[in-house]
């Protein structure tokens, strides 16, 4: 008897497997296209670490048995008048800003469930004005409030602590960043979390006007079908 060898037709295989390589590959390309961008992650400000340190060197220092309380009293007075003199000078810069017609759409915004304010559609010079109102009513009532503090209960920690917070965190705000330092921010800027917690950079709000031609086509679209 005779013997024939088995021969298998292994081009075939390779070129098949080629083939699937192929496609998971463009499959693979085309799911990395198509995924959207990963959110951003929440960025810790320098106001937020710095209480916790101030907090730990003041429990080991006592300032009023060291005769500096006049010495707290009077930078604290100093600090609170030249960030409402820069706060000042941020409105003039966006009182002169020129109007334009193009508008952002502001979403609302909630706090514990509950909305603080509707959304609107404003311009960035009337947006900036709202948000600079905004700074310089905090600030005037947060002075007033931990003055009136002090005033009763003599407490030298929170003049400390807002001695170097106050200036910290006008630096850090959207509007500082934009008019005094001319970095490109975003409007609408990122709401404050109420817990003093790290927030996550929004993305940068779609103009109204491109909103409502959307809204438009989609209306066109749903009579003619």
């Amino acid at each position: 008897s005779s013997y024939f060898p088995l021969v298998l037709p292994a081009i075939p295989c390779v070129a098949q497997s080629n083939e699937t390589l192929q496609t998971e590959g463009n499959a693979t390309k085309m799911s990395e296209e198509a995924a959207p961008p990963a959110p951003a992650m929440p960025s810790l400000k320098l106001s937020q670490i710095v209480p916790m340190v101030l907090m730990l060197g003041m429990g080991k220092i006592d300032m009023d048995e060291l005769g500096y309380r006049r010495h707290v009293e009077v930078a604290y007075v100093i600090a609170q008048v030249l960030c409402l003199l820069l706060v000042g000078y941020i409105y003039q810069k966006v009182e002169a800003m020129e109007d334009d017609s193009k508008k952002i759409h502001i979403p609302e915004v909630t706090q514990f469930g509950q909305v603080v304010s509707p959304a609107t559609d404003l311009t960035a010079k009337e947006y900036d004005q709202t948000k600079i109102k905004e700074q310089l009513k905090q600030s005037l009532m947060g002075a007033v409030i931990l003055g009136g503090v002090y005033y009763k209960w003599q407490y030298l920690i929170p003049l400390l602590l807002q001695i170097i917070m106050t200036p910290l965190q006008l630096y850090e705000s959207p509007l500082f960043q934009l008019h005094v330092l001319k970095k490109p921010v975003s409007r609408p800027f990122p709401a404050p979390n109420p817990l003093g917690l790290p927030t996550t950079p929004e993305t940068p709000a779609a103009p109204a006007e491109e909103k409502k031609e959307v809204k438009d086509g989609e209306k066109e679209s749903k009579k003619k079908a």
